[in-house]
């Protein structure tokens, strides 16, 4: 049975935000769909507890309010319908690669950037009869990352690339590359760190510096690799 919208919209409401919480996880924190290798990228889902749960899956592309059943990407999920997942059993999920004639396919010389999701709603207890119960769906979201064959480079230099420049009261940050490079910690000289986010690809970006900070020198930075693994990187500030 495919969950409604009225079903959505009340497991939107008590989502928690922890993916700790959730019985049912994903086998990594980020999906690739790298085209050179295949038109599928297959991730795995586990539920960890003592207690079978229902599961939704579907792919948006970018608004995390959107309900699955008004969702349109170029991506289709084998299998598709919410199902009911033993407690210690597993499932894959293969995700391919397949816009419909009438929509445009995506860019070739740059990644693109979707998000997979998996809704894990807990089943009623057995002695819930005459009780009050408030029961969590939760949700867990990932980015999923639509590489196209061929592009120049490779992800794992991407961050290497990126340029930093002073301007001003803030760091302007560009990224050359067919790359998404996303940033989890930005550390000043002085220890002082910036809120930092994900770098697409020919975006240009500006983090603005705490209130008297002098323009550093030098950045470094922690990046995360295709794997979720925070790597480190240091980079130098160019003025105009």
């Amino acid at each position: 049975m495919r969950i409604t919208s009225r079903a959505f919209a009340l497991v939107t409401l008590l989502l928690a935000s922890h993916a700790s919480l959730a019985a049912v996880t994903l086998q990594g924190t980020r999906i690739v769909h790298d085209a050179g290798k295949g038109r599928d990228v297959t991730v795995k889902a586990s539920n960890g507890g003592d207690q079978p749960a229902m599961v939704q899956v579907w792919v948006d592309a970018g608004d995390s309010h959107a309900r699955p059943e008004n969702v349109r990407t170029p991506f289709r999920l084998t299998p598709a319908d919410p199902r009911l997942l033993q407690a210690h059993q597993g499932q894959a999920y293969r995700i391919t690669y397949a816009p419909r004639p009438s929509e445009a396919p995506l860019p070739t010389d740059r990644e693109s950037v979707f998000y997979f999701n998996l809704l894990d709603i807990p089943p009623k207890p057995t002695d819930a009869a005459g009780k009050n119960l408030l029961q969590f769906a939760v949700r867990t979201r990932v980015k999923l990352f639509h590489r196209p064959a061929g592009l120049p480079g490779n992800a794992r230099d991407a961050a290497a690339a990126l340029v930093w420049t002073g301007a001003g009261n803030a760091l302007q940050v560009t990224n050359p590359t067919a790359y998404h490079v996303t940033l989890s910690t930005l550390t000043l000289a002085d220890g002082r760190k910036l809120e930092v986010d994900m770098i697409a690809p020919g975006q240009q970006v500006r983090y603005a510096l705490p209130a008297g900070a002098p323009m550093p020198a030098k950045v470094t930075f922690q990046w995360l690799d295709d794997y979720g693994t925070p790597r480190d990187q240091q980079a130098t500030i160019s003025t105009p």
